[in-house]
């Protein structure tokens, strides 16, 4: 298994594998200050860790205390667990990250972190011809790797489901690595390392196996072309949404 490796000490819980990412891109910053380079690397460092430190602390341990989840995990049976995770989304990659930017001083508009489209005709285009590219991706996928993880649901446990996993905490992951840490630094660095960072730190948030996470890099990247070619978000989060959709339809048939 690859991607998220967690620890928690007391109530705060880290995902490690991040932590060591936000290091990396840290010591990248070092080295380009050193340079006398100016950099925005810094920032996505500071980033990182906060991401790093907060999903595992608030879903796993104080949403508990709100959102308790039952153990073994029950997606679309459990309604705490819809809940506790669409409430850790929203605070892990919109909320708190938006707060940091403001304290930082950072340059922040609609524009820069994706949530303004610019030109209408292309972001219809490359949404189109990248959602094709991730359907056709997530049913390859599945017809080889196939993976169940519903066995059973309710219909008020698959409305929420639909409405506050599948769209709304995709829309706020898709915000903080696609529009954040990918669009909004567009302009000052290079946009090659940017999508190495958005894509790597989006896998190592999740536990997979090596064949799903080469799809998850692949399907990442495709989101990333889409949002470098229309300069918003709107597309990645439509090709997310999509596919999450379909898999739930899947999985429920």
């Amino acid at each position: 298994m690859f991607g998220a490796w967690s620890i928690y000490f007391g109530p705060i819980g880290i995902n490690l594998s991040i932590i060591f990412l936000g290091l990396f891109v840290l010591i990248l910053a070092i080295a380009q200050k050193l340079r006398a380079k100016r950099t925005c690397l810094f920032e996505i460092s500071f980033l990182i860790f906060l991401v790093g430190l907060l999903f595992l602390t608030l879903h796993g341990e104080l949403l508990q205390y709100v959102f308790p989840i039952s153990l073994p995990e029950k997606p679309l049976v459990d309604n705490n667990l819809t809940y506790n995770y669409t409430l850790t989304n929203l605070l892990t990659y919109m909320a708190f990250p938006v707060l940091l930017l403001i304290l930082l001083r950072s340059d922040f508009s609609f524009e820069k972190v994706g949530l303004k489209v610019v030109n209408l005709k292309e972001t219809v285009l490359f949404t189109f011809l990248g959602s094709i590219f991730s359907i056709f991706l997530f049913l390859l996928s599945y017809a080889l790797l196939r993976f169940r993880w519903i066995s059973e649901y309710t219909f008020d446990g698959l409305v929420l489901w639909i409405l506050f996993v599948t769209i709304l905490s995709v829309f706020s992951q898709t915000f903080f690595y696609t529009g954040i840490l990918f669009n909004k630094y567009l302009n000052h660095e290079n946009g090659f390392l940017l999508a190495a960072i958005s894509i790597l730190a989006f896998q190592l948030f999740t536990q997979t196996s090596l064949p799903w996470m080469v799809v998850g890099v692949i399907g990442s990247a495709a989101k990333i072309a889409v949002t470098w070619k229309t300069r918003n978000i709107y597309g990645a989060a439509l090709m997310g949404i999509i596919v999450n959709l379909i898999d739930v339809t899947i999985q429920i048939l």
